[in-house]
């Protein structure tokens, strides 16, 4: 290990610093992560980026990073890892990325990317668009996953081993090949912002890149300005000049440029839509759940996503729970997730349940939400990696021990059944589109999902007889003495 002055890339943007550091290291093979301004100036969203495009976008793991002074980290390595029975492990992988190839989410997911889910999510109504605050967006089509294939698509990107390969690369005119923009991308600086020009989009999300920044939140903060503008509590002098007019992409970048550089107005976009909102006397406009900006998969249009957003550990977000595929009619049967009417409300919370713990498993084990493979060969592969002897309750158990142990954390942080809300904009119901009319009821939700949780009803808890039967007899001791 070894500890290098970053004097000289301090303030370049992260493909810059990457391949700086990559020349440096002179290793082949040499994998970097860094962050760029925003992270350098504290930008409370600001992302880690890796492998050119791939962001730990959510949460500001950035300006963790800058504020120790830490630029980028180089790994590289040649020891072998360790599998317990490798031959079978081996076999089992092969069979399952032969099995994936075959999968239609993941040939879709190949062909049009994850913007190829525009349409259809823009049909429900649980593609957000105006701030989450318009049922429906007319220029859909200009700016879905399909409308990318047949215009500006030159490639597509994987992760390491993927047989997916969800990336998309692009090419806008210039000779240049850029990385394409991602579902929650162009929603967020497309219909949120009422801009249906895909390659601003495509351009405004480069520029959060090179900056450093989550997508997300960066997009949802700027919907807040825009909203708040025109409701009259944001003013021209407030932005510098700037008008805040809905579909204005250059309006949009003045922003980004301000935001990672935390100048004018920008200063109080980069510390989030919570405090932006606090600001100006509008802290309930702001749409986020426990200071997290929500993602762009609105629950009036898939209501799991109600729960997903207000109980996840780690505020608004959709990767604890994307609970919107089996609202869209994904189900894993073999492990009891099966499916229930995309708006249905309190006889789905023990279904949302199951899927919280199933993702908690995915995350513990790396593994991508988008590769569907079957519960059962997970949990062979696990076994024969690692010398266990799994069944499928077994790993389920393990995604729910992880799942209550984040919990109780959080509530000796401080968190209470009070957290367990969504934004006011969410419980308002469109008078257009695929959720006409509709709101999730979070008091009949959230009652039924403490009692499938066997949490107390009155702190939020796991209670003590759930995580003793879960083998957590020192988390219960912390929580309740």
């Amino acid at each position: 290990m070894r500890l290098k002055s970053a004097a000289h890339v301090w303030g370049k943007d992260v493909y810059e610093t990457q391949e700086v550091v990559k020349a440096e290291v002179g290793i082949k093979g040499a994998h970097v992560a860094v962050i760029g301004e925003a992270g350098e100036r504290g930008v409370l969203y600001s992302s880690i980026c890796c492998d050119h495009g791939r962001m730990a976008g959510r949460t500001g793991l950035g300006a963790v990073m800058g504020s120790k002074n830490l630029k980028a980290i180089a790994v590289y390595g040649k020891n072998k890892i360790v599998v317990e029975d490798m031959e079978r492990y081996s076999a089992l992988r092969s069979e399952a990325n032969r099995t994936l190839k075959q999968d239609n989410e993941a040939k879709i997911i190949h062909e049009v990317g994850t913007a190829g889910v525009a349409n259809y999510a823009e049909y429900l109504g649980s593609m957000p668009a105006k701030y989450y605050h318009q049922g429906s967006f007319a220029g859909v089509d200009n700016i879905s996953g399909s409308k990318m294939t047949e215009s500006i698509l030159t490639g597509s990107s994987a992760c390491q081993g993927c047989v997916i390969a969800c990336g998309r690369v692009v090419n806008l005119g210039d000779g240049n090949k850029r990385k394409g923009p991602e579902y929650e991308t162009i929603v967020g600086f497309g219909p949120n912002l009422l801009i249906d020009n895909l390659e601003e989009v495509v351009r405004l999300g480069e520029l959060c890149d090179k900056y450093g920044m989550d997508t997300i939140s960066t997009a949802n903060t700027i919907g807040l300005a825009f909203h708040l503008y025109e409701m009259g509590k944001v003013t021209k002098q407030d932005t510098g000049g700037i008008e805040l007019t809905w579909g204005s992409f250059m309006a949009v970048r003045q922003l980004i440029h301000m935001i990672a550089r935390r100048e004018g107005i920008g200063d109080l976009l980069s510390r989030g839509s919570r405090q932006f909102g606090a600001a100006f006397d509008a802290e309930d406009e702001a749409v986020q759940v426990n200071g997290l900006e929500v993602a762009y998969h609105d629950p009036r249009g898939v209501s799991g996503m109600a729960l997903s957003y207000a109980t996840s550990p780690r505020g608004a977000c959709h990767n604890q729970s994307d609970y919107f595929f089996v609202d869209f009619g994904h189900t894993y049967e073999k492990i009891g997730i099966t499916y229930f009417e995309r708006q249905a409300q309190a006889e789905k919370s023990a279904n949302v349940a199951k899927h919280q713990d199933w993702r908690t498993f995915f995350n513990s084990a790396i593994m991508c939400i988008f590769a569907n493979v079957d519960p059962q060969m997970q949990v062979d592969l696990i076994n024969a990696a690692c010398g266990l002897e799994w069944t499928l309750d077994d790993m389920m158990r393990s995604g729910e021990r992880g799942w209550n142990i984040k919990r109780a954390i959080n509530n000796r942080m401080g968190l209470t059944r009070a957290n367990d809300k969504l934004p006011k904009a969410l419980l308002e119901p469109h008078t257009e589109g695929g959720t006409m009319g509709f709101v999730p009821d979070m008091l009949a939700i959230l009652e039924t999902y403490y009692e499938a949780r066997g949490w107390d009803k009155e702190t939020g808890k796991p209670s003590k007889e759930k995580l003793l039967a879960l083998g957590l007899a020192d988390v219960a001791v912390d929580l309740w003495g």
